[in-house]
């Protein structure tokens, strides 16, 4: 794990780009999240349910992704290091089966479960470069299957970004507090839909007060102001990142995006308060980590990847 934090180089951060354009007035659109909500707590998506025959992994995908690594410089460069995210191993609604790579590599895993993997290129010659490619068998579900690991002390305290101790934050969340959990989930997520408007892509990130107090924010603020309400109220949480992928396909760097998952009846349930989902479409979410934000995270604040050496350019096709 140490010489992961010694690399200190990243590609463009990538946030998801694209999002419902939130014109619609915000009591309006409280009043149909609320319906929506209440009747997704209530019922499953009958069609994906269907196909996983009432639960477990039952729908294979496969997804693929690349790297192209380029030396900038006229020297050669004696140890050139990729690291990079693959799909968390297991999740409510995922189970990564294998990882394949055109180059070899070291399989790292934290408490978390995710998983990164270290690839090591000696005497990359001027001017030279190297395309990774990485697939991943996975099976997925549509619905939240118990899973041994459950909320951590780390999944109900403010953190950075996630500011659920602010007296601004727990205001609210005392506001929108039921006697019922999963009625405290509805109204958070309605909320939260409800009220935040949608900014376009931020290069960095901003923490959930900022979402609180300017009403704005990408993927990232709403993921992280629904994490921070639940926190606030007693409800473990934690952000995600990943992609939004309903079928086998390749993933692209623009398309990384932030949601949620909050502990509910035994298991880990999706959010994503930005595209208006609680509790269904969770085949479509493949998760790339587990965000907890600890000193022991192997990425640090890295999203997709990082890299290092001196005049090393990488970018994630």
């Amino acid at each position: 794990m140490q010489i992961l934090k010694k690399a200190v180089m990243e590609g463009k951060t990538g946030k998801i780009r694209h999002g419902r354009n939130n014109l619609i007035i915000v009591i309006a659109a409280t009043v149909l999240c609320l319906a929506a909500a209440s009747i997704t707590m209530m019922h499953s998506d009958k069609g994906n349910a269907a196909r996983s025959e009432g639960g477990g992994y039952s729908i294979s995908r496969q997804i693929q992704y690349s790297f192209t690594l380029q030396n900038k410089s006229h020297q050669v460069i004696k140890q050139a290091e990729l690291w990079s995210f693959a799909p968390v191993k297991q999740t409510a609604s995922q189970r990564c089966l294998r990882l394949l790579s055109n180059y070899p590599y070291k399989l790292l895993i934290d408490d978390s479960g995710n998983q990164v993997l270290h690839f090591t290129f000696e005497n990359l010659a001027p001017y030279g470069s190297r395309v990774v490619t990485i697939k991943a068998d996975l099976l997925v579900s549509a619905t939240a299957n118990p899973i041994p690991s459950g909320p951590s002390p780390q999944d109900l305290n403010p953190q950075k970004y996630i500011e659920s101790d602010h007296s601004a934050i727990t205001r609210i969340a005392q506001k929108l507090q039921k006697p019922d959990a999963s009625k405290t989930i509805e109204e958070v997520f309605c909320w939260v839909a409800g009220n935040v408007r949608y900014s376009g892509y931020a290069g960095r990130d901003r923490g959930a007060l900022y979402a609180l107090e300017h009403k704005k924010g990408d993927c990232t603020e709403y993921a992280n102001l629904f994490v921070a309400l639940c926190r606030a109220n007693g409800i473990a949480a934690r952000p995600i990142g990943g992609y939004v992928c309903p079928q086998s396909g390749v993933l692209k760097a623009r398309d990384y995006h932030n949601w949620v998952e909050f502990y509910l009846n035994d298991t880990w349930q999706l959010a994503d308060p930005q595209n208006r989902v609680l509790m269904r479409n969770t085949a479509d979410y493949i998760a790339m980590r587990i965000i907890h934000g600890s000193e022991d995270d192997p990425m640090g604040p890295y999203n997709r990847f990082r890299f290092k050496g001196e005049g090393l350019e990488v970018k994630m096709n």
